[in-house]
């Protein structure tokens, strides 16, 4: 089943219970909402691994989808929170993302042996990278001193994703450290609880990029040397993408990415078309088309554009399929109306 109706049957299945989540939140009745939070997780595990929380926070239903750093899962998620049901608005706030501060985080916990540490038991000290417009991190807690490296590392992204959300940590952290002794004259550091606004507060004075999800998040990448070649994707000089990831994968010729969107009924693959423009023109027009193709494919959960390449031949825009017998459709009148053909291939071998 594609990734579109597999999102469809989700907010069918959610829609039949959404009044019994509600009234269980209301009653305080943690047996009946455990297991409907349980019944609910396996429903959104089934569209394509995305997790989901929720929550009653300030008087209002939270529903919040998230697919940690994994940029598959993100664009599901994005998908999921736009065709929620309209009917939902009166009473639901809906995340496609996990958001800072969050209910799970100001409750969330560790226990180590028989200690138990909160958020406020985490001290962060930074540095801020101006040239790579980014944060580098240290993070020190007495709780994680006990456990190997991988372990501390781990806890340590976990708790900062809970605590200032999946944008700010994609967007805005650099390296991460976990440091076993407190430092004595650092100059920049709060606890856990406060970084978020700390973040905040130096987006703004920097006058940083704000995002609205992370899937807006683009990373540009000029090739070293471009290949001379008129092959397709062997004549790149300049990528634009929002999935690092899957750009670093196709050059290793590796396919983890690529083979779990199939898994989730999706398929990642180009738009094409030879370069007729002159230079100064090449990257507006690719820019501009990618913008046009994303609002004609993604309000109808077709597709949508994840940024692309310019060539020396040809001009690409990358996309990930979410129904592929829509998209052929689509694509083929498509092409009725333009002045220069528009091909699609698989990334695929």
């Amino acid at each position: 089943m594609d990734t579109r109706h597999r999102v469809k049957n989700f907010w069918r299945y959610f829609m039949g219970v959404e009044q019994e989540i509600r009234a269980a939140f209301l009653a305080v009745d943690e047996d009946m909402l455990s297991q409907l939070k349980q019944e609910v997780a396996l429903q959104a595990q089934s569209v394509g691994d995305i997790a989901i929380e929720l929550e009653l926070q300030d008087d209002f239903f939270e529903l919040s989808f998230h697919g940690g750093a994994n940029k598959t899962k993100q664009y599901i998620c994005s998908l999921l929170k736009k065709e929620a049901p309209k009917a939902l608005i009166d009473h639901w706030i809906i995340n496609a993302f996990r958001q800072p501060l969050s209910q799970t985080a100001l409750h969330a916990q560790i226990q180590i042996e028989d200690q138990i540490y909160h958020g406020s038991d985490f001290i962060v000290y930074y540095e801020i990278d101006r040239q790579a417009k980014c944060i580098h991190v240290s993070l020190y807690c007495e709780a994680l001193l006990t456990l190997k490296e991988e372990q501390r590392l781990q806890i340590a992204c976990a708790m900062l994703e809970l605590y200032i959300g999946e944008i700010e940590l994609e967007a805005r952290i650099g390296d991460i450290q976990v440091i076993t002794e407190k430092k004595a004259h650092a100059q920049n550091f709060c606890l856990l609880a406060n970084f978020y606004e700390d973040i905040c507060d130096i987006v703004m004075d920097e006058e940083w990029s704000e995002y609205r999800e992370p899937c807006a998040i683009y990373s540009a990448y000029k090739l070293d040397q471009a290949l001379e070649h008129d092959a397709l994707r062997k004549d790149m000089i300049l990528i634009i993408t929002t999935n690092p990831q899957l750009q670093e994968e196709l050059f290793n010729h590796e396919q983890d990415t690529l083979d779990e969107a199939m898994r989730f009924g999706a398929q990642y693959g180009y738009l094409y078309y030879e370069i007729t423009q002159q230079k100064e023109q090449i990257a507006f027009v690719r820019q501009q088309l990618e913008r046009e193709l994303h609002e004609l494919f993604y309000p109808m959960s077709v597709a949508r554009t994840i940024g692309g390449a310019i060539g020396t031949h040809y001009a690409y825009i990358d996309v990930l399929i979410y129904d592929f017998e829509a998209f052929e459709i689509l694509l083929e009148k498509l092409n009725e109306h333009l002045s220069f053909p528009l091909y699609y291939q698989s990334f695929h071998a």
